[in-house]
């Protein structure tokens, strides 16, 4: 008998003990973003491989969400140019962390890097085949402790909006086909080796 109860404090104390370490990192998480918004450091460019730092992040996340699809595909050839690679990939991640969250039962997320040459910029997408976006919710979606989710801070989505802002870029949000959405950031070319055309390039996706 004995041996019975001790065993079932055992299991108590690790359910608790495990329930106590995820309200921490939650915490920590929480404080990080309030920490990474009020204190957003200034950007600091240098020359860039944004395929190399996207193909890097993916490997990480196929490797922690095996539930989810995650693919990589590159439209045209990418040059290297000026971007703070730090804040970019945190731009990333954010954006990652958000297809994550809408698909608890598994789902698809593709990355496409593509150059609109007409513009001088660099199109990094984020597709997932979520549930979407209200038409409501889009419009306050990159706005500071704005969140569609019960959990979090609801700076993620603002947070990128800054970093690509400072960036001198653009960040939308579409719908996906059939469903989902996707988010769209735009970042200049600069100091790039890319000649300037007409010549547009843009995935198929509906507004």
């Amino acid at each position: 008998r004995y041996p019975e109860i001790l065993q079932e404090e055992d299991s108590v104390f690790d359910r608790c003990t495990e329930t106590i370490i995820t309200q921490v990192d939650a915490l920590k998480q929480l404080v990080g973003e309030f920490s990474q918004f009020a204190r957003m450091p200034k950007i600091n460019k240098s020359p860039g491989d944004l395929v190399a730092l996207a193909a890097d992040t993916l490997v990480l996340y196929q490797e922690a969400h095996k539930h989810i699809e995650f693919t990589l595909k590159v439209e045209d050839d990418i040059p290297i140019f000026d971007f703070d690679g730090e804040q970019i990939k945190r731009c990333l991640i954010n954006l990652l962390d958000n297809g994550v969250a809408v698909l608890s039962d598994g789902g698809k997320i593709d990355v496409e890097l593509t150059i609109n040459m007409f513009a001088q910029s660099v199109l990094l997408m984020v597709f997932d085949d979520g549930p979407g976006i209200s038409k409501e919710h889009k419009l306050r979606l990159f706005e500071p402790y704005f969140s569609t989710k019960k959990t979090g801070t609801g700076l993620g989505l603002a947070i990128v909006s800054t970093i690509v802002n400072d960036h001198g870029g653009y960040i939308r949000v579409q719908d996906n086909t059939p469903s989902g959405s996707v988010f769209t950031v735009e970042l200049p070319l600069t100091n790039s080796n890319v000649t300037p055309g007409t010549d547009l390039t843009f995935p198929d996706i509906d507004a």
